[in-house]
């Protein structure tokens, strides 16, 4: 219904493909910015790498534009069709394509939730020269992510995934902090209170292997919410992470 309700309220560019494939399109959320200088927020949805997918993913865009930012939900084939390592290369080919079709812009803000943060830390490891195209990546907000894909081998999510383990080694954020460019963006771990003992632990870890790594790092423990409001809040201009 958030989705709908943004469709309806804003303007918007839906379906833009960013590759060939059939779910490498984007959904654009745009502010009345006619000169396209404003702020772009890319959000990139969980769903354990295997459900949902970018058209539940607009309910966080009406706060965001009414403040004059653009708002992008991407695409990427989840799983069985989609294994780790191309949903990883879909993700970070649909930040070199948003790179290009806006060089004006006020920078890129990722935002991703559960397997989703996992894939936006992931971008944040790039090498960025195989892309053609390097975005200017000024921030991103991780929400209850899995930075460590090791303990879900042996889990009923890899069922589906079929990871061997060095596909979970090689796509684990938290094997791969790169030591922070002078350029690095800033960086906001968060997690819900109410988020699993091992969502919890993960956060605390790979935030603390970034900041260790030279990287700004902040980590926010939002009361009162679980797994899933963490994200669906983020439809109210007033909750803490919208504000953010």
């Amino acid at each position: 219904a958030g989705t709908e309700r943004a469709r309806a309220s804003v303007r918007t560019s839906l379906h833009v493909p960013y590759g060939p494939g059939e779910r490498e399109k984007l959904d654009i959320y745009l502010p009345t910015d006619p000169a396209g200088t404003f702020p772009v927020l890319v959000y990139i949805h969980g769903g354990y790498w295997q459900c949902l997918s970018k058209d539940e993913s607009g309910f966080a865009a009406p706060p965001l534009v009414s403040q004059g930012v653009a708002v992008v939900a991407v695409g990427y084939d989840t799983a069985p069709k989609g294994h780790m390592d191309a949903m990883v290369r879909q993700v970070r080919r649909s930040l070199a394509f948003l790179a290009q079709r806006y060089p004006g812009s006020r920078g890129v803000y990722l935002c991703g939730h559960s397997a989703g943060a996992h894939l936006a830390a992931m971008v944040l490891s790039t090498d960025w020269a195989e892309y053609g195209a390097v975005p200017d990546i000024k921030g991103a907000v991780l929400v209850s992510g899995v930075y460590d894909l090791e303990p879900i081998l042996h889990t009923y999510v890899n069922d589906v995934l079929s990871m061997s383990r060095e596909v979970a080694q090689r796509n684990s954020p938290m094997l791969r902090v790169a030591p922070a460019a002078a350029a690095a963006c800033e960086v906001l771990v968060a997690v819900a209170q109410h988020d699993s003992p091992e969502f919890r632990r993960q956060s605390q870890e790979y935030g603390e292997a970034l900041r260790a790594a030279g990287w700004s790092v902040s980590l926010l423990d939002v009361a009162g919410v679980d797994h899933f409001d963490i994200i669906e809040k983020l439809s109210e201009d007033t909750y803490v992470l919208t504000q953010v």
